[in-house]
């Protein structure tokens, strides 16, 4: 960037931070780090804002609008920023108005709600569907997707058939203008439209314009305009030349925050469907999926979408997401999966006809899905771009084209001629979208950092541009134009709409200020991208090793911003933003500050510096988005790295230090156990330990008075398979009773369990960035198990971090050991090893009934699920019950942490504590310590380990051993020649 940019930047902020000082209820950010943040959303692009406004109310939208038009400034409104052609980013003032979430109104009675921009289309629908009613347009973002955003894109989703776009929902718009007024949009009868526009005041000056606009165009727009569900390029000013009425709201729909800026939204409610079911069915070829589309629309489906070969493999190949293609029966090029809806005797009469449909259309097999299968269908269609995004190859399937839409009997010629278009250019592409409606995402696979990939990137969008309008369609059907495709928008329509497009922005926005690029006067296509061919790479030598994904570089860029890690519920990810709403607090801001070091965007000195200490704060290492994230980007491992990197150069803390080798300090402790723990009780202990950060309100931990190893050979041992037991440090020093169980249950079902000797698997180092010490622990480890792993004897952990840790982390400490793979393969939870006994013929006696309230640790949530312990527990009649509740909020030290107290207590109240607190009597079970600690501070309730409650259950256990060594059975024979 010039020194003359840079100085006029600098002088805008000031003027912001002037004007606006004390005028806003949420937040004015002018710092580089947020400028990086708000610069990109989830398309190949990137424009850097000059500040960031995160408004909370109507007010703020004014203030920010105005005194940005004052200044010259564009502004350019943003919900989630998960748009998809780049239209949420922006030169100027980026406006974030996704916490302005509020339902203002709700007539259960009209089906009419009233909601800010902010609101979440899945929060609003989880709010109104227990009432009969839904909101339409049904995006596959609904987790995350803002009505605000929604409108402005004019964004549909699969029962668009049925449902139509968001422009068909609308009542009324609230919005502010650009010069600040506030004005309300509303249809109304043209006569009425004709006499308002006489009169004076901005309403009146938008009506005459518009009737104009309308008149004067009227030919052209009838015969330019497609006859389609899914057109949203362009503005809609087919609205104007309706006889009966004129609805502004139908231009201001779909115009990508070009027009006005969305304040408050008057919604139409649907009454929900009594019953719908689901079909999925197979073929030899996109072609023929084509064809049978046409034949399924006759027979009145509520959606029928697309899947090729393509989205299916590559789900197959994720470990998260293969689950949701198990709906898949053989190796299809091509599945269409067709929903009908209405009431029960409607839609069992479709499905009785089922296989003479299959057969009518041509599939090579269908089958009904079970409403389990519904809902895989439903997540694998969410999750289809991150899952294509998510692989360290130079060459993605990139958005660009991936949202034309054909009438749908022309589908297949558009199909077939597509393939073609992909194939002349050399490279390959994934289709897949609503077919009912004529709607592909295809996604063409391109390197945007290599000057031929983007010379081929853009013959392809002229080529599939010609074609669209060759063919009646629009390029775009749902996620707009942005700055993907505004550029094609005369190859649709023609000079003379565009003309009119251009008298419409000048009529909304004489000052061409809001959302600069899009629709109107437009850049290419291929400027202005993210990773360009201009992108550079600070070289950073890391301590862990990212081969496994490309590269540290290429890692950080998995990320491509489509927002996963912004739902507020469900899941684990992301912990801290489900407690702040603060974007700061995303996964996707973390990877983004990431990548403005390593493009260059912010100085090398930030990978180590405040503004990345800030941002990494809030992060509890949970894993859950290596999972829960379709791209599987891994922050927690990039926040050892920050961390790692910054105490290279600054060095490591005291805490830092403390708390990475806090099993040497709790060896020492348990040389002195009462003397400890009366210390670390009292009031004088709680005192100092405030001094290094630890807040006062938390229970310190305690020792035991006879650590593990010293009670193990007096426990009961099977004569069966043999099993080693990981001795965790909480295990050995403060809570041996859990070992005790396990190893009693081990017994039980037939084990004999040998202890043998280990060092701190390395997590709480790696949580504090001493990558060195961690790597010297995994390589004790490796020597100290070595007979072991020679032997395949399984190594069963109880603590899920620590057994996790050398299933996952060591690869990233240890990637040319060949023990490391040998050992990740014979790591067990508690849970898979008591199982794969069970599996394998043991009879685990275990008395019957309880009722169980199950909370997951983040990783085993995250890296297993809790699928396994879940039956586990359940063996012996047990009814289990696991809470949604992500993450407890302790993670390790981070919740005993002063400054992160109130943030650890918060992630516990969202849903942990309430469950709780309302158990009824269900035994609390919890693997984590951490976890049972929070319990236990947020609660005052005590949660067992999977161990113990399942140990207190045993009928039959297993007798006492005269005599043994911690060690376990010496005389393997296996191990000795080891």
């Amino acid at each position: 960037m010039s020194v003359a940019r840079t100085k006029a930047e600098g002088s805008v902020q000031r003027q912001l931070e002037e004007r606006l000082a004390g005028r806003l209820d949420g937040d004015l950010r002018t710092d580089a780090a947020s400028r990086a943040m708000w610069a990109t959303d989830a398309s190949i692009y990137k424009r850097s804002p000059v500040a960031v406004v995160v408004a909370k109310s109507e007010e703020d939208v004014r203030q920010a609008v105005f005194v940005a038009s004052e200044l010259g400034l564009s502004v350019t409104p943003r919900g989630t920023g998960t748009s998809l052609a780049g239209q949420a980013t922006g030169p100027g003032l980026a406006l974030d108005t996704s916490l302005m979430n509020e339902v203002h109104e709700l007539d259960l009675e009209k089906r009419r709600v009233v909601v800010g921009p902010g609101m979440v289309q899945g929060e609003l629908n989880a709010l109104v569907e227990p009432h009969g009613v839904f909101f339409g347009a049904d995006t596959s973002t609904s987790d995350v997707a803002t009505l605000g955003g929604m409108i402005g894109n004019n964004s549909a989703g699969m029962r668009s058939v049925v449902y139509g776009t968001t422009a068909d929902q609308i009542l009324s718009l609230r919005c502010v203008m650009p010069d600040g007024e506030v004005v309300e949009f509303y249809s109304m009868p043209r006569r009425d439209a004709e006499r308002k526009s006489k009169g004076e005041g901005t309403e009146a000056r938008l009506l005459r314009g518009a009737l104009d606009i309308g008149s004067r165009y009227s030919t052209e727009i009838k015969r330019r305009f497609p006859r389609l569900i899914r057109r949203v390029s362009g503005y809609g000013i087919d609205a104007l030349v309706d006889p009966d009425e004129l609805d502004l709201t139908r231009i201001l729909c779909g115009s990508e925050g070009t027009l006005a800026v969305v304040t408050r939204a008057e919604l139409i409610l649907k009454e929900l469907p009594e019953k719908r079911s689901m079909a999925s069915f197979e073929f030899d070829s996109l072609a023929a999926s084509a064809r049978a589309t046409v034949q399924l629309l006759e027979m009145e489906p509520s959606a029928v979408e697309l899947l090729d070969d393509v989205a299916i493999n590559i789900a197959r190949k994720n470990a998260t997401y293969s689950p949701y293609t198990e709906f898949v029966r053989g190796e299809p090029k091509a599945v269409l999966l067709c929903e009908w809806s209405g009431t029960e005797d409607e839609v069992e009469e479709r499905f009785g006809r089922l296989g003479e449909i299959s057969a009518e259309i041509k599939a090579t097999s269908s089958v009904r899905l079970s409403p389990a299968e519904q809902t895989q269908t439903v997540k694998l269609r969410k999750s289809t771009l991150p899952i294509l995004l998510g692989t360290p190859d130079d060459a993605k399937p990139v958005a660009f084209v991936e949202d034309a839409a054909v009438p749908p009997d022309r589908l297949e010629e558009f199909v077939t001629r597509f393939e073609e278009i992909v194939a002349a250019n050399d490279t390959w592409a994934c289709f897949y979208g609503h077919a009912s409606v004529g709607t592909l995402h295809v996604r063409p696979a391109l390197d945007t950092s290599d000057p031929e990939g983007v010379k081929r990137m853009r013959r392809i969008a002229e080529s599939v541009a010609d074609l669209v309008a060759e063919l009646g369609g629009s390029i775009s059907g749902e996620h707009g134009d942005g700055l993907s495709r505004s550029e094609f928008l005369e190859k649709m329509y023609g000079a003379e709409v565009l003309r009119a497009f251009e008298e419409v922005k000048n009529l909304f926005d004489p000052e061409r200020l809001l959302n600069p690029d899009v629709i109107v006067g437009p850049k290419p296509m291929d400027t202005q991208l993210r990773i360009g061919p201009e992108r550079r790479r600070l070289p950073i030598t890391t301590g862990m090793d990212f081969r496994s994904q490309g590269g540290f570089a290429k890692a950080v860029e998995l990320c491509n911003g489509s927002g996963f890690c912004r739902k507020k519920d469900g899941g684990t990810m992301c912990p801290s933003y489900m407690a702040t709403l603060d974007e700061q607090d995303t996964t996707r801001a973390r990877a983004n500050m990431l990548r403005a070091v390593i493009e260059g965007t912010l100085p090398k000195e930030e990978l180590t510096g405040e503004r990345m200490r800030e941002t990494f704060d809030l992060c509890v290492g949970c894993k859950a988005c290596k999972t829960e994230c379709p791209s599987q980007v891994d922050v927690a491992a990039m926040k050892t790295e920050v961390l790692y990197q910054t105490g290279k150069r600054k060095g490591f803390s005291l805490k830092q230090r403390g708390a990475g080798h806090i099993r040497t300090t709790l060896k020492l402790a348990s040389k002195y156990p009462k003397l400890f723990n009366a210390v670390t009780g009292s009031f004088l202990a709680k005192l100092g330990a405030s001094l290094v950060g630890i807040d006062r309100r938390r229970t310190l931990p305690q020792v035991t008075e006879r650590v593990f190893s010293e009670r193990f050979p007096e426990l009961p041992q099977g004569a069966g398979r043999e099993v080693a037991l990981f001795n965790d440090t909480w295990n050995e020093y403060q809570r041996p009773e859990i070992g005790e169980g396990a190893v009693r249950v081990l017994a039980a079902a037939g084990a004999r369990v040998s202890l043998p000797e280990v060092v701190c698997c390395g997590r709480p180092m790696l949580s504090e960035g001493l990558v060195e010490e961690a790597r010297e622990n995994a390589r004790k480890n490796l020597d100290l198990l070595t007979p072991f792993i020679e032997a395949g004897v399984p190594l069963v952990g109880l603590e899920p971090s620590c057994i996790l840790t050398m299933r996952e982390d060591y690869q990233k400490l240890l990637p040319e050991d060949e023990r490391v793979e040998k050992l990740s393969g014979l790591t067990r939870l508690f849970e898979e090893a008591v199982l794969e006994l069970v599996d394998d013929g043991a009879e685990l006696s275990v008395k019957d009934g309880g009722e169980v309230l199950l909370h997951g640790h983040c990783h085993q949530k995250s890296l297993v699920g809790t699928g396994p312990v879940e039956r586990m527990l359940a063996l012996g009649g047990a009814d289990v019950s696991t809470v949604d509740s992500g993450c407890c909020g302790m993670a390790g030290l981070f919740g005993y942490e002063s400054s992160h107290y109130e943030v650890s207590m918060k992630m516990g109240e969202r849903r942990l504590f309430p469950a709780v607190r309302d158990a009824n009597g269900r035994v609390v079970v919890a693997a984590g310590t951490s976890c049972r600690e929070q319990i236990k501070d947020g609660t005052e309730a005590r949660a067992l380990h999977p161990a113990e409650y399942l140990a207190s259950r045993l009928a039959v256990a297993a007798a006492v051993p005269e005599k043994r060594t911690p060690d376990g059975d010496a005389a393997n024979d296996k191990r000795e020649s080891a």
